[in-house]
């Protein structure tokens, strides 16, 4: 592994040779993070104090270290992805619709896909901020220095369906990291360039995954089997345990009852496997202009029947999805697979895993992590069971 330091400039400066341990790791929806292991000498402690980006060659991704500890002599640096280092030091701050109740509140979007909405969230919060007008004027911030220097959008992938999405009020990346978990988006912070004469150059990126399972025919299938030594340590596990087909969904002192498949007839005696949940979360409203005080127009959150029959499916989707049939299979890739990580596959892709029995799964590349200690080098990723694959 190629560590190194780079300066205020996002210029390289110092090699880190001298490492004991090294992880470096990568994830999908989320901040990566970084520790690495050195001798406590007053040059090393110097070099990779906190607030230092880190660089590892082969990858655009840049950490920052953020905590340093000594035991024994040794030096431990932590460090995390600039997605959540930068993000993190500016926070979600929209006006309300309605200036009579409050001036701030969360921020949402009655129809958009996920990529485009936090992209857009990141770009008015940290790249191109606008302050506000009017009635919201006195919760301005001090927007020219809210923008983080030299940062812009790349690439935003327009996939997914369209929705209502929401982020909550507070720090930037806490908000945007819990709807990208929430839906499968991937979303990073890199570095794109970085020259002393013209500067450097910062990126944010919401992207997906490619689908390689064979459940499409534009890509290639990628499907690790442990009898062609591709997948190391396969695990399987099969269960009807905590299956259920008949939800009943409890709100406002009113049990309303959801089939898990309602295109078939109705379970009933021994095949009926019944739960009771009390919903969670509130019906998710839709505007509706109203007139205010002194006759000026405003937009108003209204909850009607669609709302609260949409609210009370949703949790129970969620409920049959916790209460499922169990068909799982886990493993690591292994070094002697053909398939090659950045080549074949990335971070977010879909691809296949096959256990002893023949049974497959669906799996997400979720993290990467580089790492080396005294027993070598190792490089692999981490794969997330999505479900069972056709």
């Amino acid at each position: 592994m190629d560590l190194y330091t780079l300066n205020e400039n996002f210029l390289a400066q110092s090699l880190i040779d001298d490492f004991t341990s090294a992880i470096w790791t990568e994830r999908f929806t989320k901040s990566g993070d970084c520790q690495v292991v050195l001798p406590a000498t007053s040059e090393n402690v110097e070099i990779a104090k906190p607030g230092t980006y880190l660089a590892l060659r082969g990858t655009r991704e840049v950490m920052e270290l953020q905590t340093q500890s000594i035991e024994n002599r040794m030096l431990t640096v932590v460090g995390v992805s600039l997605v959540e280092a930068l993000l993190n030091r500016r926070n979600i701050w929209f006006p309300a619709v309605s200036p009579e109740e409050s001036l701030i509140t969360d921020y949402s979007q009655d129809s958009a896909k996920v990529g485009e909405f936090i992209a857009s969230v990141v770009s008015q919060m940290a790249i191109d901020c606008v302050p506000f007008t009017g009635s919201f004027a006195p919760v301005n911030l001090d927007w020219d220095n809210e923008e983080i220097p030299s940062l812009t959008l790349g690439t935003v992938e327009h996939i997914g369906d369209l929705g209502r999405r929401t982020v909550a009020t507070g720090p930037l990346y806490d908000g945007i990291s819990q709807l990208a978990d929430a839906e499968s988006m991937g979303i990073s912070l890199y570095l794109e360039s970085a020259d002393p004469i013209t500067g450097y150059s910062l990126k944010f990126t919401a992207y997906g995954g490619n689908d390689h399972t064979s459940g499409q025919i534009i890509r290639p299938v990628i499907r690790l089997l442990p009898d062609v030594d591709a997948l190391a340590n396969p695990k399987e596990l099969y269960s009807n345990s905590a299956f259920k087909n008949v939800c009943y969904v409890m709100y406002n002192n009113t049990v309303t009852k959801f089939l898990l498949d309602p295109d078939l007839p109705e379970p009933i005696g021994l095949d009926r496997r019944v739960i009771i949940v009390n919903a969670e979360g509130q019906p998710v409203g839709h505007p509706v202009t109203v007139i205010g005080q002194w006759g000026r127009p405003y937009t108003e959150t209204v909850i009607g029947t669609d709302d609260v029959d949409a609210f009370l499916e949703q949790n129970a989707r969620n409920a049959f999805a916790n209460h499922n049939y169990v068909r799982a299979i886990d493993g690591q890739t292994s070094p002697l697979s053909t398939y090659r990580y950045g080549d074949d596959y990335r971070l977010g892709d879909l691809i296949e895993l096959q256990g002893l029995t023949g049974t497959r799964s669906t799996a997400r590349v979720t993290e990467y992590i580089r790492s080396q200690d005294s027993t070598g080098e190792r490089a692999y990723p981490t794969l997330s069971v999505v479900n069972p694959a056709p």
